[in-house]
C-alpha cells in the first residue's frame, strides 16, 4: 500500500470542499457557483497529479506547489485590485 502523501494542493483541495459543502448545506451559494468551484477543484487535482509525476521528491513538491499556490492567490489579488 502506498503512503498518503499530503500537499499543499490536497489541503487547499479539502479545504475548498468543506467550505462548498457548507454554503450548499447553508444555500448561500447557487448551481452555477458550484460549478465553477467543481472546476477549480478538478484544475487543483490535475495540477497536483502534474507535480507529483514531475518532482518524485515529497520535498520538491511541497516546494513547487506553496511557490504555485502562492503564485496563484497574488494573481487573483492583482487581478481584483486592477
Amino acid at each position: 500500500m502506498k503512503k498518503l502523501r499530503i500537499t499543499p494542493l490536497n489541503i487547499a483541495s479539502a479545504l475548498l470542499m468543506t467550505w462548498l459543502l457548507w454554503q450548499v448545506i447553508a444555500s448561500k451559494v447557487g448551481i452555477s457557483t458550484v460549478g465553477w468551484i467543481f472546476l477549480l477543484l478538478l484544475v487543483l487535482v490535475i495540477t497536483d497529479q502534474f507535480f507529483r509525476l514531475l518532482l518524485r521528491s515529497l520535498k520538491r513538491v511541497w516546494i513547487a506547489e506553496g511557490i504555485f499556490a502562492v503564485f496563484v492567490a497574488l494573481a487573483i489579488w492583482i487581478l481584483n485590485v486592477w
